[in-house]
């Protein structure tokens, strides 16, 4: 296989995994650390480059296989995007009762979530053990 075949076939991957995970272009930027309109460039016309064509096959490798938007049982109005990174939407009247509730306490909401966030995943000794980190590291990239 040549290697515009080579080529082709990845991004045709690529275009198929990101409908699959319900992603864009600008989200292959942002683990890229390109602006969107070079992800549009090799997705079109240029290729893409070794080192991002290695990171983009690990972060596929990687990436869960559960769909990353899935609505919460039980709790109306609150839906959640977990993939690398943690989206919550909620309707208004929700987002104003947790506003409320951290301006309450003093916090801001983001400090409040993330407090929270982190006594989650805080182990009984007070280490962060159970938290992973999904960063890609390259071969020789230290």
């Amino acid at each position: 296989m040549t290697n515009a075949e080579d080529q082709s076939q990845f991004k045709t991957e690529i275009k198929l995994w990101l409908k699959r995970h319900k992603l864009s272009y600008g989200w292959i930027a942002e683990q890229c650390g390109v602006s969107e309109i070079t992800v549009r460039n090799w997705m079109s016309q240029k290729s893409i480059p070794p080192l991002k064509k290695q990171l983009l096959e690990r972060v596929m490798e990687q990436m869960p296989t559960t769909p990353p938007t899935a609505a919460i049982s039980g709790l109306p109005g609150i839906k959640v995007d977990a993939c690398f990174s943690l989206t919550v939407q909620l309707t208004a009247d929700l987002y104003n009762k947790l506003a409320d509730k951290a301006s309450l306490s003093g916090k801001t909401m983001e400090a409040m979530v993330a407090e929270t966030i982190i006594n989650l995943v805080t182990d009984e000794d007070g280490t962060l053990g159970a938290m992973r980190s999904r960063k890609v590291i390259l071969p020789g990239a230290n």
